[in-house]
């Protein structure tokens, strides 16, 4: 071609083509399909015109290939997805030499409304680590050959960047750890949103291609062989995870058709749609005619299961790939291990189970949580296995254990009651012990109150009030008189804060139950609890009190200043 525009012939080409993706898609629901057979239609897209402007011959010139990375690389090319490049040079000489053809390569791309994003770099580039540039290095883990010199390419595979993990492993982890943990907690470090980033947020596509990475960071770095990163994921967490991201790549692939952009927040109005489609449950026309459409809470109900597991698995393996820290932290974390009791051992900040699981009681889990609230001590990955396999063993007598209650008060007023209430919820004890809980696991209300899923958004208020518990003066950024302290010193002067945590606990159960008075459903749910857990009649008087008129509050701040 004597121009840079891509011809009329290649335009309708990757027209026609494109829209037979997405009938696919809309057909099927498959999302991984429909990014794949993208893929695979940008791949004769871009070596059509690599032989039109670089090179007649596919395999040359010598020295020079083109790459696809990142997503792009592993075949993920959603339908607004940057299609990214890498055009790799044996030198600086070389590649100056095709720098011309190169930017009008990049520029007929752009005319057929492809986001390209492209670099030119020498082989020696990328085998240095570029720690302003962290997404580069962390894209040529997906390098994928095109067209070129396939020596070079395979020079690239199998020398530069297994020498480049090996020799930078411990940077590589560290600024991918550190970039998402800035990340999540952009994102409040919860999946629970109720309109979340589906590729951002916790839980997300993004978490899903960290375990990727850190997965063949660590083989390369091992062995210096490429193996499927997935292979190597703990076997329990891998099924759940691949099922997720199955899920997470079809309902990309409709907010993406949706609103024909690389848009990835599932609004409300997106949510209604997917679950009428049943988006991540096969398609809508493969569905039996008389089957009811989804309802949005339900199906939002399954994106947060499937976030669950990937970000289950993403905490697992960046636990585990976690640099060792300084070791005055070590003498520390040792000296915690002087916690350890009978059942349960303290090893380096982690607790790990003394007895099997088919030993366990329902008071002994509890007590492993109620470890966790006192001295914010992480449960090991065998704590978590050993949690789930006692439930298995006791699930049926769970709710009328006569101890709960006075673990559960104890467990409610230490420091770090809410990472332990979520860890029991999420390891599904607390559904095991209150089955009236599972009416709001994951449950989408919208509504002016809550920012989150109704279970995270009790969780969140427990928070807030152990953080106000623990706070004796103003932030420093607040501006004139702050009413924090003042709410601090009534909480302090509580002579049962566990009534007021309980409540808090509960005081939404109501809003999964039919009907539109969710207090009085909750109050119903109370009373079912109150006759299992043996609470003295005093204080179901002040706790049914407490959620009788929880909205008072919200409805007196607006109204009036009480100060």
């Amino acid at each position: 071609m004597s121009s840079s525009a891509p011809s009329s012939t290649l335009a309708e080409h990757y027209a026609g083509e494109s829209a037979k993706v997405r009938y696919a898609f809309e057909t099927t629901g498959d999302g991984l399909a429909a990014a794949r057979e993208r893929s695979k239609l940008v791949d004769k897209v871009v070596t059509q015109l690599y032989r039109d402007l670089l090179s007649p011959d596919p395999a040359g010139p010598g020295n020079f290939c083109l790459v696809a990375v990142g997503g792009y690389g592993r075949q993920e090319l959603f339908p607004y997805s940057d299609v990214d490049l890498l055009f790799l040079s044996e030198s600086g000489r070389v590649s100056e030499s095709f720098r011309q053809p190169v930017a009008a390569m990049a520029r007929a791309l752009w005319d057929l409304r492809l986001r390209v994003g492209h670099s030119a770099r020498t082989l020696a580039e990328c085998g240095r680590l570029h720690r302003d540039n962290l997404e580069f290095s962390i894209s040529l883990l997906d390098c994928r050959f095109l067209a070129g010199d396939q020596d070079l390419f395979g020079r690239l595979r199998n020398e530069v960047i297994p020498e480049l993990m090996a020799r930078h492993r411990h940077e590589l982890v560290g600024d991918l750890l550190e970039v998402t943990r800035e990340r999540h907690e952009k994102h409040g470090s919860t999946i629970f949103h109720l309109e979340p980033n589906l590729k951002e947020a916790p839980g997300g596509l993004r978490d899903y291609h960290v375990s990727r990475w850190l997965a063949l960071i660590w083989e390369l770095d091992r062995s210096g062989r490429w193996m499927s990163p997935e292979s190597q994921w703990p076997l329990p967490l891998r099924a759940p995870a691949v099922q997720a991201f199955e899920f997470l790549a079809g309902t990309r692939c409709f907010l993406h058709y949706r609103q024909e952009r690389d848009a990835n927040v599932l609004t409300y109005e997106l949510q209604d749609q997917a679950a009428s489609l049943g988006i991540g449950h096969g398609s809508a026309s493969a569905r039996k005619a008389d089957a009811p459409a989804l309802a949005p809470a339900d199906w939002m109900r399954a994106y947060f299961r499937h976030a669950r597991s990937i970000d289950r698995l993403t905490a697992q393996l960046l636990d585990g790939a976690s640099p060792s820290r300084s070791s005055l932290y070590g003498l520390f974390q040792d000296w915690r291990s002087r916690l350890s009791s009978a059942d349960f051992s303290v090893v380096r900040g982690r607790i790990f189970p003394r007895r099997p699981a088919a030993l366990a009681d329902v008071g002994t889990v509890l007590s492993l949580f109620e470890m966790v609230a006192r001295h914010k001590i992480e449960l090991s990955h065998e704590a978590e296995r050993w949690v789930e396999e006692a439930l298995r063993a006791v699930a049926d007598r769970a709710p009328a254990y006569p101890g709960t209650w006075e673990h559960l008060r104890r467990i409610l007023v230490l420091p770090h009651a809410p990472e332990a209430l979520r860890a029991m919820h999420r390891l599904g004890l607390l559904v095991a012990l209150f089955p009236e809980f599972r009416a709001i696991d994951a449950l989408v209300v919208r509504d002016f109150y809550h920012r989150y899923t109704v279970d995270e958004h009790s969780f969140m208020t427990i928070q807030n009030l152990h953080d106000l518990g623990g706070r004796s003066s103003p932030p420093p950024s607040a501006a004139g008189e702050s009413w924090e302290p003042k709410f601090s010193e009534v909480l302090a002067e509580l002579e049962q804060p566990e009534l007021l945590f309980f409540s808090l606990l509960f005081h939404d159960v109501g809003k999964g139950k039919p009907g539109g008075d969710h207090v009085r459903g909750s109050l119903e749910a109370m009373g079912k609890i109150f006759a299992r857990l043996g609470i003295e009649p005093q204080d179901r008087e002040t706790i049914c009190f407490l959620i009788q008129n929880h909205l008072e509050m919200s409805a007196t701040f607006q109204r009036r200043d009480i100060f």
